[in-house]
């Protein structure tokens, strides 16, 4: 696979057949002889390509009769003779829709090209006699070198910048803006900037000392190292990375189970990004954390990112064809996960076939399944092998110890209770309201069936209780009972405490689990192994085995494959292996999250059918100077965030946006809405809520019992959970449920957590009115934001329109603005007259105004 055969053998026979038959070779002076012939010559140089003997994308081959007329992936032949408007030949050369149209590309076929081949259908599709036989059957895909010339294939390569003035990543953005004769914007204003800064950094407001202290002296390197330094920042670019991640608390489906200890990886997401950790690295813990490192319990815990997808409990009593389908479900989201984060790759595309667009072929798919396939999620214990070894040790003692104890008391017991029960029954008898001779059936005749009846009737007043027992014993017997129940519970005391446990990812030994390539996704189809492998297409010269040799080499445990420890090196090898799409996947995630879109606008898919990048040479070299320095997001930050293009100011140009009316050459920086958690967590920090605890459990918030409309859940959400400050911290903590979603994130686009996401979905919509309108958190921050404008600035109703200004937007009110915010207060005031409270509703009622402006809910 790595070195396929070259096609060009039996395409230049194709074309020598063809030509003879009265098919013209490409590029002939001589006009084609007639319709058929001329129709054959636009497949031959426009078809056979994707749908020839090397490949047959869709399922389909053009460069036979047999193929042409059989049933491609789709369903429908391409060519029905006879009827060209039937053929799906015709409708996707016709086809307006760019991703639909064949051929791919921005270059369609031409009118003379279509009515070729119309007539030709309509006339037969006949084909010529010396033209070779070729199988209408589809072949394995077979990756080329044209496949590999893809921009984001192509290992990285040194791009020298522009030349000019500035830092190279403004050099490459202006001499983009100047090819289309344009010009940045000028510079944001100082205020503008640090709050840009600060939430991009942060995800918070800066505070109004903090922005005074910006506009006297904009020292924009200091700011930035300052945020950089943050705890904040990990909590803020956490964040991000949970999104593609695709984490939550719960595993969804309809029994949604708790997942109360999957926080652990959400806590590793943070540490790593507030550390710097490289990013190579935390990939590679990521996939592998412990199998690179068994004695770390983070690197333990960041196996998570396999484990956290969704996924249901299934039942103890479930047909074994269930639960393996389910499993493989599972593999799927593991390996689409992979491809999805790390690689910018649909790879779950080729799960049933190859893919369609990409040189992905199913085998691929199934080799990098395999890594996964020894291993499944777990609640695997946190700490060094050595603790967690003393810890199952002093555990197995311990037990053994219960055991022994327990057994010595019930034993005697048992033995007193066969020499006592007599006694303890007859007791029991005489106290019972039934006649006399009842009485001596139950006592003298216990085994007889009157006996036993009655028994039965009167079988809880019958029962014997420990203080019956202890009764009927003499003081030796029962200080020998109080002895042994105390030695019980002297060793139930002395139960080691169990180390903690994270939901994570660990293979179940060293033997690797077979793995087969299912036809068609069917998982009963095992005729075809296969062993560990990669994406061929992004593979250079070293074998998979070569991988794992080294991950084996490397390791010294016994009890895993190292499998994922041997892909986890391949997609981080800048040289050989994915480093190169694994570098500008990542840059491509922070400028988008800087710049509010990336360079490649489909952040979760490089491949032909992704968005080519607005500046290419600008990526490349972002992607190879971060592969070059140690793979240090933050100098990645520093570098993005000091550039002049992203200090320039939002400010709209007609005439700029005439030329670039998408701004994709980043003329001015775009006004971006906060996410749903900014705008939770900015509530917070105004209204001087914000509870700062970092990492544990996650917290669930309140939610309204009418918004809780899911069943059949295995661990219902509470309805009496309590405002306060135990769920006021930031929004990264918060118990994320996937089928009960938080009211205000569903309502501001926070994505659901069952696939990567690489790029929420930004709407404007009703709904987002009514919820800054009517949910309850956000009215209870407003009053938290009232009482505190009341402590900072008195009864001065102007002085609270200026010190809210200066908390929710970082800049003092107009004139205009001030007046208008004291005629509210006043309105509002005197339309609750009478009430105490009557001020502080009022103010409350301010408070969640300015919550719902643009100013306070966009950055910019």
């Amino acid at each position: 696979m790595l070195s396929p055969p070259n096609p060009a053998p039996l395409g230049a026979a194709l074309l020598a057949a063809f030509a003879v038959a009265g098919f013209p070779r490409t590029g002939s002076a001589d006009p084609p002889p007639d319709a058929d012939a001329e129709a054959r010559a636009v497949l031959t140089t426009s078809c056979l390509k994707c749908h020839g003997p090397a490949r047959q994308k869709g399922g389909l081959r053009l460069d036979s009769k047999d193929g042409a007329l059989a049933k491609a992936d789709s369903g429908s032949p391409a060519v029905v003779p006879g009827r060209a408007k039937d053929s799906e030949l015709i409708r996707r050369v016709t086809e307006t829709d760019k991703t639909l149209r064949m051929p791919p590309g921005d270059a369609p076929l031409t009118a003379a090209q279509i009515d070729a081949l119309q007539r030709w259908i309509d006339r037969g599709a006949a084909w010529p006699q010396g033209a070779p036989a070729a199988k209408s059957a589809k072949t394995e895909l077979t990756v080329t070198d044209e496949d590999r010339n893809h921009w984001a294939f192509r290992p990285l390569t040194k791009v020298e910048p522009p030349a000019g003035a500035g830092s190279p990543i403004d050099r490459f953005h202006r001499a983009a803006l100047a090819a289309k004769g344009l010009a940045p914007n000028p510079p944001a204003d100082p205020r503008t900037l640090i709050r840009r800064v600060t939430f991009d950094l942060t995800g918070l407001p800066p505070t109004p000392d903090e922005v005074e202290a910006f506009a006297r002296d904009p020292a924009v390197e200091k700011l930035v190292d300052r945020l950089l330094a943050s705890p904040a920042y990990g909590e803020r670019w956490g964040r991000h990375w949970l999104d593609v991640a695709r984490y939550a608390d719960s595993g969804g489906y309809e029994g949604d189970v708790d997942r109360p200890t999957a926080y652990h990886y959400r806590d590793f997401v943070i540490r790593a990004l507030n550390d710097d950790l490289p990013f190579d690295e935390f990939v590679r813990r990521q996939l592998a954390g412990d199998e690179i490192a068994p004695d770390d319990p983070r690197a333990v815990a960041a196996t998570g990112f396999l484990a956290v997808g969704p996924s249901p409990e299934l039942p103890v009593r479930l047909l074994e064809e269930e639960r393996t389908r389910q499993r493989y479900i599972d593999l799927d989201d593991v390996v689409s996960t992979t491809g999805s984060a790390l690689l910018g790759l649909s790879l779950a595309c080729a799960r049933c076939h190859d893919h369609k667009f990409d040189p992905l072929p199913a085998r691929d798919y199934y080799r990098v399944m395999a890594a996964f396939h020894a291993g499944d999620r777990e609640q695997v214990p946190l700490g060094t092998r050595a603790e967690v070894a003393a810890n199952q040790r002093a555990r197995g003692q311990w037990e053994a110890q219960k055991k022994a104890a327990d057994g010595r008391l019930a034993d005697w017991l048992d033995g007193q209770k066969k020499q006592l029960g007599p006694v303890v029954r007859a007791a029991k008898v005489g106290r019972l309201s039934i006649p006399d001779a009842d009485k001596t059936t139950l006592r003298d005749m216990p085994e007889s069936a009157a006996a036993k009846a009655l028994a039965k009737t009167h079988e809880k007043a019958l029962a014997a209780t420990d203080a019956d027992w202890r009764a009927a014993m003499d003081d030796a017997g029962r200080k020998r009972w109080d002895a042994l129940a105390a030695e019980v519970t002297t060793v139930k005391r002395r139960e080691p405490k169990a180390l903690p446990t994270a939901l994570a990812y660990r293979d179940a030994g060293a033997k690797t689990t077979p793995t087969w390539l299912f036809g068609r996704g069917d998982f009963h189809d095992k005729s075809t192994p296969v062993g560990l492998g990669f994406v061929t297409v992004l593979s250079r010269g070293k074998e998979p085995a070569d991988y794992l040799a080294a991950a084996r080499a490397a390791g010294d445990r016994a009890d895993t494959t190292y499998q994922r420890r041997a892909l986890a090196a391949w997609v981080t090898d800048a040289d050989r292996g994915a480093g190169p799409l694994l570098a500008r996947v990542i840059v491509n995630r922070i400028w988008q999250h800087h710049f509010g879109e990336g360079l490649v606008r489909t952040p979760n898919d490089f491949g032909t059918r992704g968005d080519r990048p607005s500046h290419p040479e600008l990526l490349e070299w972002l992607a190879a100077d971060l592969a070059a320095n140690g793979w240090k997001l933050k100098r990645l930050h520093r570098m993005i965030l000091l550039s002049a293009a992203y200090r320039q100011g939002a400010a709209f140009d007609p005439a700029k946006a005439r030329v670039d009316p998408d701004n994709r050459l980043l003329w001015r920086v775009r006004p971006r809405r906060m996410e749903a958690e900014a705008l939770r967590d900015a509530m917070l920090a105004v209204s001087g809520t914000l509870n700062p605890e970092m990492y544990g459990p996650a917290f669930k918030p309140p939610i309204p019992a009418d918004a809780m409309v899911a069943r059949n859940l295995k661990n219902p959400y509470p309805k009496d959970v309590a405002d306060g400050p135990a769920v006021w911290r930031r929004s990264v903590y918060l118990f994320h449920k996937r089928v009960i979603p938080y009211p205000l994130f569903q309502a501001f686009d926070a994505p659901d957590a069952q696939q990567c996401s690489g790029k929420r979905t930004v709407t404007t919509v009703a709904p987002q009115a009514l919820a800054l309108l009517n949910d309850p958190f956000v009215r209870a921050r407003a009053g938290d934001f009232a009482a505190r404008l009341e402590r900072d600035a008195g009864a001065d109703p102007a002085r609270g329109v200026e010190r809210a200004y200066l908390l929710a937007f970082g800049r003092p009110p107009t004139d205009g603005e001030r007046g208008a915010g004291v005629e509210f207060l006043a309105q509002r005031e005197h339309a609750r007259a009478g009430r105490d409270d009557a001020r502080r509703q009022a103010l409350t009622d301010y408070c969640q105004v300015l919550f719902g402006l643009n100013e306070f809910i966009y950055v910019d």
